[in-house]
């Protein structure tokens, strides 16, 4: 199960580079005596959320809740599978949220409509 500040999130959603991320970031140049410097670090927070999905599909009331959320810029807990982390949203990508009917109609969206959800990016924080 995922969850965004409590509210349940499509199934289907998957959290793909979950394994790959490395904190260790790394910068090298060359000194004028031909010297190779090296700068090394440890990222203390800032490690990027992406949940994404081809089918992950939810009721236009539920895709209308987790599209408020990204009205107040705070910090929020993602529950991904068990475990806790402290997330803001991506708004640097224009694209941190992305919902879509599942069937175009020129009607007003009601809560039954489906939609779907197959992009979501958080950044996990440290506050």
């Amino acid at each position: 199960m995922i969850s965004l500040e409590g509210i349940e999130l499509p199934d289907g959603l998957r959290w793909k580079e979950d394994l790959n991320y490395c904190p260790i970031k790394q910068e090298s140049e060359i000194s004028i005596t031909g010297r190779l410097l090296l700068n090394r670090g440890q990222m203390k927070d800032g490690r990027p959320i992406v949940l994404a999905s081809a089918n992950a599909w939810a009721f236009y009331s539920k895709i209308k809740q987790i599209s408020t959320l990204r009205l107040t810029p705070k910090m929020m807990e993602l529950n991904y599978q068990g475990t806790v982390y402290n997330v803001r949203w991506d708004y640097a990508d224009p694209e941190h949220f992305v919902a879509e009917p599942l069937v175009e109609h020129t009607d007003e969206p009601d809560d039954g409509d489906v939609y779907k959800l197959p992009l979501i990016k958080l950044i996990e924080v440290l506050e």
